[in-house]
């Protein structure tokens, strides 16, 4: 790095060495269109150095509006040195890819902890394809499942010795493509509520996990929903209540199932939409976002159907996926919709979509 000083290459990334007392960032003009992507990294910095003990930041509005919330940093810094700890990341000179929007915790938290580690940073903007110009190799980085999807070419030549995928569930398809990469993949759990990430899965190699494992600090229960209850220091409630149906294993382990929210009653029969997407992963194309859901039904109550962002195209579900005891859960119905609904952080609204699509139907 040139006298470990942050600059701009020609591709509009910014190369960040914490380990310098000189490290922000020099920006390029206000002209440049990667000017307000660079600034939004020099803006949290700056926040992060004032007096003011938090940060404010968003919920990702998964469920409802997004809700301000305000970020403690003696906290973020704890939880940091948990992920790093967790991870064995403590040696020198890690130099890690930043491709998330600082709008998410993942990057604002991707950023405490190359503070604290003094780690050295390539930060690009958020993109689908994020490793498409990239030469350099990485200890880590974190990624969203459809980046993870395109970046596996050179995944394969191990250009990220450890990546974190959050953002959404990995699926089915994606897990089996990532056991020939030798990058080192975790699937996280976590929430802006807890400053991140509290749980990690291993999800590939020899030793790989089949549940989450959450942090040494960090306490697990469920409610009379089977809802994880997360106890944990390091978040300014110390107690968090989530609508994420989950089965317990052990004090620190579990797996995730899916969302209170989301259940579909479907003729008695409660239906975890969840599980059946990550069946129909393989046969949709990964850069396609959809979603399973319901609509009213006059004998069923709820009809189950899949809905995806798309112009239509020919789409058959395989008679084996739904067959025994699932032969309940498989869609009546699917139908396209050429752009979903979204939050102010992209993240698509399921019942805006569907109560789009009732009405709709009403006026055929």
């Amino acid at each position: 790095m040139e006298d470990k000083k942050s600059y701009s290459d020609d591709l509009g990334g910014i190369w960040i060495d914490f380990s310098s007392r000189n490290m922000f960032p020099h920006l390029v003009s206000s002209n440049h269109p990667l000017f307000f992507f660079q600034k939004s990294i020099l803006s949290f910095l700056k926040n992060w150095y004032d007096c003011n003990p938090v940060l404010i930041g968003f919920t990702s509005g998964t469920t409802g509006i997004p809700k301000k919330i305000f970020l403690r940093k003696k906290y973020m810094v704890e939880c940091a040195k948990a992920t790093v700890d967790f991870l064995d990341l403590k040696k020198n000179k890690i130099k890690g890819l930043l491709c998330l929007s600082l709008d998410y915790i993942a990057a604002k938290m991707f950023l405490v902890r190359s503070l604290i580690f003094k780690w050295n940073v390539y930060c690009i903007p958020p993109s689908s394809n994020p490793l498409k110009n990239i030469e350099e190799s990485f200890d880590i980085s974190s990624m969203v499942p459809i980046q993870v999807y395109s970046s596996l070419t050179k995944l394969k030549i191990e250009k990220i010795k450890i990546l974190l995928i959050g953002g959404g569930p990995v699926s089915i398809d994606l897990e089996k493509k990532l056991q020939n990469i030798s990058t080192v993949c975790y699937s996280t759990y976590g929430m802006t509520e807890t400053l991140g990430h509290i749980a990690l899965k291993k999800i590939n190699g020899l030793d790989k996990s089949n549940c989450y494992q959450a942090f040494k600090d960090i306490s697990i229960s469920i409610d009379k929903r089977n809802c994880l209850k997360i106890f944990s220091p390091y978040c300014m409630d110390s107690f968090i209540q989530t609508n994420d149906i989950v089965h317990i294993i052990s004090k620190h382990k579990f797996n995730w199932i899916g969302r209170y929210d989301n259940i579909i009653n479907s003729g008695g029969i409660k239906v975890f939409p969840e599980l059946i997407e990550k069946d129909l992963f393989p046969l949709i194309p990964y850069y396609k976002r959809f979603f399973v859901s319901s609509i009213p039904d006059k004998k069923l109550g709820e009809r189950i159907v899949l809905v995806i962002e798309s112009f239509p195209f020919s789409i058959q579900i395989p008679k084996y996926l739904f067959i025994g005891k699932k032969k309940f859960f498989k869609p009546k119905h699917i139908f396209f919709v050429k752009k979903f609904s979204e939050n102010s952080f992209d993240k698509f609204d399921r019942k805006k979509i569907i109560n789009e699509l009732i009405h709709k139907k009403k006026e055929i």
